[in-house]
């Protein structure tokens, strides 16, 4: 399990860990209060960051060698075949940073069964959240199985979208993200890719780099609200959807590879105020909230 406490080390370099030692952050001061780090914990840091994206590599390749044969039978099973064909919309939000990202990643998604509409559109001095609306205002969301957020800065697997749409289905979930690689930048650990895991009922689920969200919870969810970073709606979707028994989850078996790195094209601190004002009121506190995974599915029935 893991508190909500902003952004993991992975955030920022992926594949490092934190180093130990004498408490995450050093040993005090007595007399000026500051710490110091010592040269064991300098010493693991450095050791961490020269071969923790080798070892989140090794990680990765076998983790997809574990998952394989699990995606194939999920894939000859009945309830596979049985899924009909879904209608999903599709929106995402296209930096200047990285021309021509989005219809990569579309490009990539439209290889499927289901019927698919994309859209997008530039930043345009709005905030992450008040683009979405303007997109999803396009559309009438009736017509929608699934409405699914894309970012512009990921690595999808083969087979994405029938795979990550098939196991939130399966897993009955209604907001659903898909795990991400060990070699990736991931912001909470519930939402790293668990070894041998098709799909996990959580109680959280990441705003980015993708989300997805079932017609079911469309008026729980939709409109965003107007937040210029998006941190913290997550936190409170799922508190919202359980609320009417709906589940919320994380699908392992789609995990996907985040480029970036967390709040690097804006201000990190200034997020996480803005997600505190936001959570708060529903009664998610920082230190305090839980983040759980409360059943895992492994393999198909």
């Amino acid at each position: 399990m893991a508190g909500w406490r902003g952004i993991d080390r992975a955030a920022i370099q992926p594949g490092a860990t934190a180093a130990g030692g004498a408490g995450r952050h050093g040993a005090a001061d007595p007399a000026s209060g500051r710490r110091h780090i010592t040269f064991q914990q300098r010493l693991r840091r450095a050791v961490a960051r020269r071969i923790g994206p080798y070892t989140s590599r090794v990680e990765d390749v076998l983790a997809d060698r574990a998952i394989r044969p699990k995606l194939e039978r999920l894939r000859r099973s009945s309830f596979y075949a049985g899924l009909p064909g879904l209608s999903i919309l599709v929106v995402g939000v296209q930096s200047p940073r990285r021309p021509g990202s989005l219809d990569r990643i579309y490009e990539q998604m439209a290889s499927t069964r289901h019927r698919m509409t994309f859209d997008s559109k530039g930043v345009e001095k709005l905030g992450k959240l008040d683009n979405v609306n303007v997109l999803l205002e396009r559309h009438d969301l009736s017509r929608f199985d699934w409405v699914i957020m894309v970012d512009d800065d990921v690595e999808l697997p083969e087979q994405f979208t029938d795979t990550f749409i098939a196991l939130a289905e399966y897993a009955d979930l209604k907001i659903a993200g898909p795990a991400q690689r060990a070699f990736s930048y991931w912001s909470h650990r519930i939402t790293k890719r668990q070894h041998g895991v098709l799909v996990r009922q959580t109680n959280y689920a990441e705003i980015g780099p993708i989300i997805a969200l079932r017609r079911e919870v469309f008026d729980l969810t939709l409109p965003m609200p107007s937040l210029r970073f998006g941190w913290g709606v997550d936190m409170v979707w799922p508190v919202l959807a359980a609320k009417r028994g709906f589940k919320t989850g994380v699908v392992d078996g789609a995990a996907l590879r985040h480029v970036s790195p967390i709040a690097a094209d804006y201000d990190h601190m200034a997020a996480s105020a803005e997600a505190e004002a936001y959570m708060n009121p529903h009664g998610i506190v920082t230190g305090v909230h839980v983040l759980e995974t409360t059943t895992t599915v492994r393999d198909i029935a």
